[in-house]
């Protein structure tokens, strides 16, 4: 029976299309290339970078040797703070607790901040199902959320638009005037934020990272939307997959120096935040809770080699190098966890039948293996996930198909010089739609044999 292509493979398939497009092509190197010319001037601060590497992939492989204890020493001491752990399965019981929360409250819209986790929950559809109001505090993502878009990279939303796309979502949706500067768009969203953001009682937010020896939630970010949130409202609820946890603040002179420069080449970001609960003081919100998601990481974890991806401290700079994300963008991967990490963690999340196709979304070029802040060993990772796939026979049954047909054919001289019509056919057949938008390659109109002996004779 003949294997039909899975929805995920189809959307990959069809986002591909995106490394034709030359205007697409010229917007994502130009930002990345901000990114790589950022990250040159800031890694200068270092006198060893490779060293303090080392450092950081000992201190986050540590964290998920000893998670289940750790879990289970943030959970006492946060409680212990005042807040309370809420043990999430997968999305449908955060969003359920969420929404628990905000009827509570008797809340009609909420605040969250530039979040993986919330977007991998698919948190903004299932609260505008249920007719609450999300209001991003990220500039970027503000404006995504204004033309109705997803976020194409997980720091730079928007980096798949132009200032002038830009510029057309803000004047249909505000009436902003279409010559607006970047510091006037940037200006006038933050305005509107904060119109928005009054009296809105509950902040959502992610975790950079969760401290197991006191119970403190680590939250670090540039433009300050999220201390300028949680300080005004009444809850705080906390979001964060299980291997955010780490073992002390220790551990974060090495890790939050680093996560600064692989995200923004900076040497430490603009608001760093550790919060430990609700506040005691009467400013800030009365409330905190975590919600601490597994949503298949436990199937990740279970892998020994790729297990080593949950270590990832989430800097974006692998997505930032990646030659094959520059080409065929964001929504191309049919996932929220993009880029070569995504790439790893994906098809053991979610099941290597429907996303096994992302096994062959990488290069295998090494970039992202050389600027990863933790050493994550990706290439030899997604190669890992190769083998998995083929095991479990899990691939594309045409190209299947091509590779025998090519070892059938280079077997043997007599069929290499076969007659070209043939060729040509088996070509188009096998490899037509594989090769996408591209012109097949043409067979010269003799044999290299036949050449051979008219050159030699």
């Amino acid at each position: 029976m003949k294997k039909m292509m899975s929805e995920p493979n189809t959307i990959f398939q069809q986002g591909c299309e995106t490394a034709f497009d030359e205007e697409h092509w010229q917007k994502i190197n130009y930002s990345t290339g901000c990114f790589e010319t950022n990250f040159a001037k800031g890694k200068v601060n270092y006198r060893n970078l490779d060293l303090e590497k080392q450092r950081a992939y000992t201190l986050r492989n540590k964290s998920l040797l000893g998670l289940e204890k750790l879990l289970v020493d943030f959970e006492t001491h946060f409680t212990e703070n005042g807040g309370k752990v809420l043990w999430a399965r997968n999305a449908d019981d955060a969003l359920t607790m969420i929404f628990d929360l905000i009827r509570k409250e008797k809340a009609n819209s909420i605040m969250r901040s530039n979040s993986t986790v919330l977007d991998e929950i698919e948190l903004n559809g299932f609260l505008e199902r249920k007719n609450i109001h999300v209001v991003e505090t990220k500039v970027g993502r503000f404006i995504l959320h204004e033309g109705e878009q997803k976020p194409y990279h997980p720091l730079m939303p928007s980096i798949h638009l132009s200032k002038e796309e830009n510029n057309a979502i803000l004047t249909g949706a505000f009436k902003l005037k279409p010559d607006s500067t970047v510091r006037q768009m940037v200006n006038f969203v933050r305005h509107e934020v904060a119109i928005e953001s009054k009296d809105v009682p509950i902040c959502i937010t992610g975790a950079n990272f969760l401290l197991s020896d006191t119970g403190g939630v680590v939250l670090t970010e540039n433009e300050g939307n999220i201390l300028k949130s949680t300080s005004t409202a009444k809850v705080h609820i906390v979001v964060a997959g299980i291997a955010k946890v780490i073992q002390n603040t220790d551990d974060l002179s090495v890790l939050l120096p680093l996560l600064s420069m692989h995200s923004s080449g900076q040497s430490m970001a603009a608001c760093n935040t550790i919060t430990f609960g609700p506040t005691k003081t009467g400013k800030g919100p009365g409330q905190m809770y975590v919600i601490l998601l597994d949503n298949n990481r436990s199937e990740l974890l279970a892998h020994e080699k790729q297990r080593k991806a949950m270590s990832c401290i989430h800097c974006g700079a692998c997505v930032s190098v990646c030659p094959v994300y520059k080409n065929i963008g964001g929504y191309s991967y049919g996932t929220k966890h993009i880029g070569p990490v995504g790439t790893v963690m994906t098809p053991l999340m979610l099941g290597m039948e429907e996303y096994h196709h992302l096994n062959a979304a990488c290069a295998l070029c090494g970039k992202c293996v050389d600027i990863c802040p933790v050493k994550i060993p990706i290439d030899d990772l997604i190669i890992e996930n190769r083998h998995l796939a083929m095991t479990k026979k899990e691939g594309n049954a045409r190209f299947d198909a091509l590779v025998k047909a090519m070892v059938w054919h280079c077997k043997s001289r007599k069929k290499m010089d076969g007659p070209m019509f043939f060729k040509k056919m088996e070509m188009k057949r096998l490899l037509g739609s594989l090769w996408g938008n591209r012109t097949l390659p043409e067979f010269a109109s003799k044999s290299f044999s036949q050449q051979w002996k008219e050159r030699n004779l």
